[in-house]
């Protein structure tokens, strides 16, 4: 048995070093909700569904007895932890580390096993290859939803120049980054049964990127709401991505829309 205390050593609510608690810093509610034996009030097989996407791009499970979020949007933490109520009727709560990245912990095997219950393989992810489960082939609202979430968490807009002799022209992309192959290729098959046109890079995306794919994403799809660009994007860091989703579409028809993020290039 390791040896309590210690400069490493984590805390009495498992968190690690460099990490404090995140929203609602302290509160009884989330000192009453990091006990790992609370009873569950319910699994809700189509709101496991729903958090589904959340915990395959940027969450997991950790040794079969925890369900874990990792993210430096705040929005984004939120959506997860509504989610997450929905199929437990319990949030988890919440840390944040010292790189400003939050983290959402649902600590108990038996939301752990509710998860499974939906796709047995995220127990042992990324050993094992996950297979979607077949609602998300049968019902267009529960697809729209996992390829919302998982664009909004591990994916994203992006615009380029591109370039073909003396022109210059945008290429615009709605993308979704996996690197497991299997995953990109479900992903695929889910965007063709709801009418779209994916593309494999072959490398770890998933995109698609023709003017009617992406006017009808903006309308149908879209992403979570408040989510925004990471500021590793140079060009757009900051921004909601529905905000610039809806640029996107709007330089089909006014070719100067995106002018100001491209400063003398066009």
């Amino acid at each position: 048995m390791a040896k309590a205390g210690g400069q490493n050593a984590p805390d009495g609510e498992g968190r690690k070093p460099g990490e404090q608690t995140g929203l609602k810093a302290g509160s009884k509610e989330e000192r009453d909700l990091t006990n790992s034996q609370m009873c569950i009030m319910g699994c809700d097989r189509r709101s496991a569904i729903r958090l589904l996407p959340f915990v395959l791009s940027d969450g997991g499970v950790y040794r079969g007895r925890e369900i874990y979020f990792t993210s430096t949007d705040e929005a984004l933490v939120e959506h997860f932890r509504a989610v997450a109520h929905e199929a437990f009727g319990y949030k988890g709560y919440v840390v944040k580390r010292s790189n400003g990245a939050y983290v959402v912990r649902i600590k108990g095997r038996g939301y752990v096993e509710c998860l499974a219950d939906v796709v047995p393989e995220v127990v042992c992810k990324p050993r094992c290859a996950v297979k979607l489960p077949q609602e998300l082939y049968r019902h267009a609202d529960v697809a729209k939803w996992f390829i919302k979430v998982y664009a909004s968490c591990d994916g994203g807009i992006s615009v380029m120049l591109g370039k073909r002799g003396k022109y210059r022209f945008l290429v615009r992309r709605v993308f979704i980054t996996a690197k497991d192959p299997d995953i990109r290729s479900q992903i695929a098959e889910l965007w063709r049964t709801l009418g779209y046109r994916p593309h494999d890079d072959r490398d770890k995306h998933i995109y698609i990127s023709n003017k009617e794919d992406l006017v009808k994403y903006a309308q149908e799809i879209r992403f979570l709401d408040g989510v925004k660009v990471t500021r590793n994007s140079k060009r757009f860091g900051g921004i909601e991505k529905n905000t610039l989703l809806d640029l996107v579409v709007k330089s089909y028809e006014d070719p100067h829309a995106l002018d100001p993020f491209f400063p003398a290039a066009l």
